[in-house]
């Protein structure tokens, strides 16, 4: 079948792209190493922060072997993604891009898709915005600031071993299954490629952290992500337009948790970094004494990320089960919220710890996985 072998030389390109790059890191690693700096960095080493390469090069190698159909989609995908993907390479190979010139960028990859193909948000299944987006400029200004939000958090997600990219192939395997039954073989194509290419680079990221992501490839893949929650009920009118909300959830609250928290903080601002995300809570509370536990205290950063999984898990299996109700879609999104912030809640109440995260927050400092 032609999804198959799309998916399995994505896979093979992107393994192979990643191979070069861990190999030859003693060449390039002065553009593209991360730095255990930051407030955020939870690696022990240096590490290859261009993973988006890999993602890149079995995205294209792998979407050439789509039927033409799908690969006219892809194309225009893989188009407009270019912003989101250049903004966050140089920002992994200079470390001096702002994030506000990102956030515009991936917004302007938003806008580019939107104008390519012709989907937009034009219909939430909710009174009132439904009206305020019957009207192209609105509907499209909104679905372009949408994609950027999701590919922005997507980036926020991927702080530890093969959560970001993790999370995304469940999502993508969720979109794939509503597609396929819907007969969406396009649609369906893409996330078959798009999974492929990050198999191939999850397998050196997960779970010893051999190469990033980096924000070229957060992006990109969380740009992935939107724009097929935006085309998928758009092309198919008798799916909820919510669908890609529900399936996007771990991150979308993720985000507004964070933004929420920092503002909140006197003196801080949505764009300002800290340790407070669920993540990195888990990898210094629960998954320290599982590893520990185990024997195996050098797995406790991709034990983070397996722990964290439960969510997109949770989120697309809802999202497939009701695909087709916009109610039980929202009501299925405050139920994942109300998981996340009970799980968040209970991990950032263990007061010595937390207290000492607060006071921390936006301290850069050397940390070890």
């Amino acid at each position: 079948m032609a999804f198959s072998g799309a998916f399995s030389v994505a896979l093979l390109a992107s393994l192979l792209v990643a191979l070069v790059i861990v190999h030859t890191k003693n060449i390039h690693g002065h553009l593209t190493l991360d730095s255990q700096a930051g407030v955020q960095k939870l690696h022990k080493t240096p590490t290859p922060r261009v993973g988006g390469i890999a993602l890149l090069f079995g995205a294209v190698i792998g979407g050439i072997n789509l039927p033409p159909d799908a690969f006219a989609l892809w194309a225009m995908i893989c188009v407009s993604a270019l912003p989101a993907f250049v903004s966050g390479l140089l920002e992994d190979v200079t470390k001096r891009v702002s994030v506000k010139a990102r956030l515009l960028a991936t917004i302007c990859s938003g806008l580019i898709f939107c104008l390519l193909t012709g989907y937009q948000i034009t219909h939430v299944d909710i009174p009132g915005l439904d009206l305020v987006f019957s009207f192209w400029l609105p509907s499209l200004l909104f679905t372009a600031f949408a994609i950027g939000g999701i590919a922005n958090a997507v980036n926020i997600i991927d702080g530890v071993n093969g959560l970001a990219s993790g999370t995304s192939i469940i999502i993508l395997s969720g979109f794939a299954i509503v597609a396929w039954g819907v007969g969406d073989m396009a649609i369906a194509g893409a996330c078959f490629v798009s999974i492929g290419a990050l198999s191939g680079f999850f397998l050196l990221n997960f779970p010893m952290g051999r190469l990033f992501l980096g924000d070229a490839g957060a992006y990109t893949i969380g740009f992935i992500l939107a724009v097929i929650a935006v085309a998928l009920p758009q092309r198919n009118p008798e799916l909820s337009p919510l669908i890609g909300l529900l399936a996007l959830s771990y991150p979308v609250i993720e985000t507004m948790i964070s933004v929420q928290r920092r503002v909140s903080r006197e003196g801080g601002n949505p764009g300002q970094p800290d340790r407070l995300h669920l993540h990195s809570l888990i990898y210094r509370s629960r998954a320290k004494r599982l590893a520990n536990r185990l024997g195996a205290p050098q797995l406790r950063n991709a034990l983070t990320g397996l722990m964290l999984m439960g969510l997109p898990v949770l989120s697309s299996a809802l999202m497939i089960v009701f695909q087709k109700d916009s109610v039980w879609i929202i009501g299925s999104f405050a139920f994942v919220m109300l998981v996340y912030v009970v799980f968040y809640r209970k991990v950032a109440l263990l007061r010595p710890l937390f207290a000492a995260l607060r006071k921390s927050a936006v301290m850069p400092e050397r940390k070890g996985a």
